[in-house]
């Protein structure tokens, strides 16, 4: 009587297959050994520190009621598009250049200034206050779509990007 493969087969590496007493125990030793070292790690100190040392940039924000002047800086390879929602034609700016407006209305009303490429490429914009009056908005290719579309400035003179 001849026996099959199978029974006569055994794994390679029985305590694998298997776990013994030995290896159960050698596993708890380990564990044992590295628990008190995770559990005395020091911890972070505590640091304290004002506003001005980990806050990051100041809000933009402009005197409700004054006047502010846009400007738009294409910092892409294609052509930009820019139009006061008020109605006004669209306003082609090149790359490298900059465009200027004078808010009719400063931030008595709520107003926006809508942007795109020339091309439907995504755009993405920083925003800067370099002086009280100015509003500056650098349009940069953008990786994530839709992109940035427009700039909203609001009656209080805060700025939302959408």
């Amino acid at each position: 009587m001849t026996s099959s493969p199978r029974a006569t087969q055994r794994p390679l590496f029985t305590f694998l297959a298997r776990p013994s007493k030995l290896s159960l125990a050698l596993s708890l030793g380990v564990l044992s050994l590295l628990l008190p070292a995770a559990v005395n790690l020091p911890a972070a100190p505590a640091q304290a520190g004002t506003c001005a040392s980990n806050c990051g940039p100041k809000p933009i924000r402009f005197i409700p009621g004054e006047q502010v002047k846009v400007e738009l800086v294409n910092r892409t390879a294609g052509m930009i598009l820019l139009e006061e929602v008020q109605g006004s034609d669209p306003i082609p700016v090149s790359p490298t250049r900059s465009f200027r407006l004078t808010r009719r209305g400063g931030t008595i009303e709520n107003s926006s200034v809508v942007f795109w490429d020339s091309l439907g490429n995504p755009l993405e914009v920083e925003i800067s206050q370099p002086q009280k009056d100015i509003l500056r908005i650098e349009v940069n290719p953008g990786f994530r779509v839709p992109g940035d579309r427009s700039i909203y400035l609001q009656d209080d003179g805060s700025i939302q990007i959408l």
